[in-house]
């Protein structure tokens, strides 16, 4: 028992030491942002539905770093409505079992929620009820963006109006942040170790040729470093992206496809400290995609 405990610690110190070298380059700088050509990399690439793709990278391409990544790629000009979020107000559920229990076709962990207590922490408006204010005390950055839409207004990434977010028409927003790029423009991002250490992340990005993308980036281990904020930028804004918001990120960075793996879980949560698919953080909301016959 002494020596499984001892293995243990050791597995467990190393990934804690392999994460803190990562995070702790002072050197980390967005690098130059150009639309990735097909030549660049490749994507092992498999049709979810109807205008629905999920996309996967594994390798050095990005930042000179090993980098793990997943993306749903959305076609919302073949697509109708595809998005819903899941939430509860006092709990806390997998991204994995929101899918499930929704029968979804694909689902990523959604915004920033109370771990102690469950629910949100950040507004949340779902089918037109409004479940969570928000907090005015709460860091501006996390709460500085949104993901919006309703029957009548198209799936859209928005910036908070000074108003606040009741003002909007929209019957579903699902605010976050760092709001990361806005008409086409990368944000600027204050500097702290939130924003310029390497994380899992978890993000929402539309391009200007009317994709959505899904986007999750795996970290804290020696297989998948993670991006800092600036880097997250830079990748989407690579992707071509025109508007990008991130989600909440770290231990909660999860993705989630219907009959994948044991557990649906195609991406490498953190929070077990293993490189495997079953590092799932209990969560207050996810953001689903169905399937077209939903």
């Amino acid at each position: 028992m002494k020596q499984a405990f001892r293995i243990y610690f050791f597995i467990a110190a190393s990934y804690v030491l392999a994460a803190l070298f990562v995070f702790s380059d002072p050197g980390l700088k967005a690098q130059s942002s150009t639309k990735l050509e097909k030549t660049d990399l490749s994507w092992a690439t498999e049709r979810l539905d109807t205008g629905i793709y999920w996309k996967n990278y594994s390798g050095e391409y990005f930042f000179d770093s090993k980098q793990n990544v997943n993306l749903i790629e959305v076609y919302l000009d073949s697509v109708d409505m595809p998005l819903k979020v899941a939430f509860h107000k006092d709990s806390l559920l997998k991204t994995s079992e929101f899918a499930s229990s929704n029968d979804a076709l694909a689902a990523i962990n959604g915004s920033f929620f109370n771990r102690e207590a469950g629910g949100s922490v950040v507004f949340l408006k779902v089918d037109g009820k409004v479940i969570h204010e928000g907090h005015t005390n709460r860091n501006p950055f996390n709460e500085r963006g949104a993901l919006g839409w309703s029957y009548k207004e198209p799936i859209q990434i928005l910036k908070r109006p000074e108003e606040g977010w009741k003002t909007l028409p929209f019957e579903n927003i699902l605010t976050s942040g760092p709001l990361l790029i806005y008409d086409s423009e990368a944000q600027s991002f204050s500097n702290n170790s939130f924003h310029q250490n390497r994380h899992p992340r978890t993000a929402v990005a539309i391009s200007n040729d009317k994709r959505l993308f899904l986007v999750t980036i795996d970290g804290r281990s020696f297989q998948a470093y993670g991006m800092t904020i600036l880097e997250l930028t830079d990748f989407l804004k690579q992707l071509g992206s025109e508007y990008a918001l991130n989600l909440d990120g770290g231990g909660s960075t999860s993705m989630w496809i219907r009959n994948r793996n044991e557990n649906g879980i195609v991406n490498y949560p953190s929070d077990n400290f293993q490189f495997d698919h079953k590092g799932e953080r209990d969560v207050a909301n996810a953001l689903l995609i169905l399937s077209s016959d939903k």
